[in-house]
């Protein structure tokens, strides 16, 4: 299952709220975000995650007493997630929308829906997280994928959570109510859906916190510090690399300009340390500078055997322009 599934999961499978005005504003988060309102006020409330039908009931009896009139059918569809779909009868779901502020009855006596989020639902802190715990186990998702300890592959993903929406003032009151616990969010627009979302890792993180869903923060803490691990060892395999690649081409650059020498004019024309060196790398064109300087008797420092080198590719050099002129 996926990061997000597992994190609305943990949320579902937490402890049911015990204030009625606490249930109202979760069942409100929860209707807004995934649920469809028919025209007799019947509702429809699609989902992925298969605990929602046990927290929506016991929201439903805390408030209603009437939890034995939901209806649940388990959706199966080819190559896709199984979902599952929670009936309300009219009668109920109209109590339902009315005490979730989501309706409202005009003087006339008809039913209108209310776009934004109405402060009288979330009037108390308490109410506000459980208003957001129910925006997220409704429509909340993450692209978040948590990748095996041994992989060493660098991950190009990043942490990115985003909420769907139907329109843009329940957008914007969300995202306002966010801010409130300092998660700072950003609003898009995507085909006829408004989306909020968040980037950062440690506001994700804090999301995730404020819905309760603590497993899912240890394990996306966990995340952040294997990727940094995985990322030094990249970086330190790369930085390896470089140097071994840089070695390799001095190696043959230095091994080039002694065979040129050697075919030449000979390499009994360098001086005596030079004539020693060039033969010693003609011998082990594979050693790091350092181990050359411990074959040289006596031994020589690692700058030592690099000025001398230096020395016998400029004298290649300067014996071709020779050569050419």
């Amino acid at each position: 299952m996926s990061f997000s599934y597992d994190a609305k999961t943990e949320v579902a499978t937490s402890e049911l709220p015990t204030a009625d005005h606490c249930a109202r504003a979760e069942l409100g988060g929860l209707l807004r975000t995934c649920a469809k309102i028919n025209e007799d006020n019947s509702i429809m409330i699609v989902t992925e995650i298969d605990a929602l039908y046990k927290r929506i009931s016991g929201l439903v009896k805390l408030l209603y007493q009437q939890e034995d009139k939901l209806r649940l059918e388990r959706i199966e569809r080819p190559h896709h997630a199984v979902r599952y779909s929670i009936s309300v009868p009219s009668d109920l779901g109209e109590k339902m929308l009315l005490d979730t502020y989501i309706m409202r009855e005009n003087y006339a006596g008809v039913m209108i829906k209310s776009l934004g989020v109405s402060r009288l639902l979330i009037e108390n802190e308490c109410c506000e997280r459980e208003f957001v715990k129910g925006v997220f186990m409704g429509c909340a998702s993450a692209n978040i994928v948590i990748k095996d300890i041994n992989n060493l592959k660098k991950h190009t993903g990043g942490y990115h959570l985003e909420f769907v929406f139907q329109n843009h003032s329940l957008a914007g009151d969300f995202s306002h109510i966010l801010s409130e616990y300092d998660i700072y969010s950003k609003i898009m627009q995507r085909k006829k859906l408004t989306i909020v979302y968040i980037k950062e890792a440690e506001v994700v993180s804090d999301t995730l916190a404020l819905v309760g869903a603590s497993n899912a923060v240890l394990t996306l803490q966990n995340e952040f510090a294997v990727r940094e691990v995985r990322n030094q060892l990249n970086r330190q395999l790369n930085c390896m690399n470089s140097n071994l690649e840089k070695m390799v081409n001095a190696s043959l650059k230095q091994i080039a300009a002694i065979e040129y020498i050697s075919n030449t004019v000979g390499l009994e024309q360098l001086p005596d340390n030079l004539y020693e060196l060039c033969m010693l790398r003609l011998a082990n064109p594979e050693e790091t500078l350092e181990n050359l300087a411990k074959l040289m008797n006596p031994p020589l420092t690692k700058s030592g055997i690099n000025h001398r080198l230096r020395k016998i590719v400029k004298y290649a050099e300067d014996l071709k322009k020779e050569n050419e002129e």
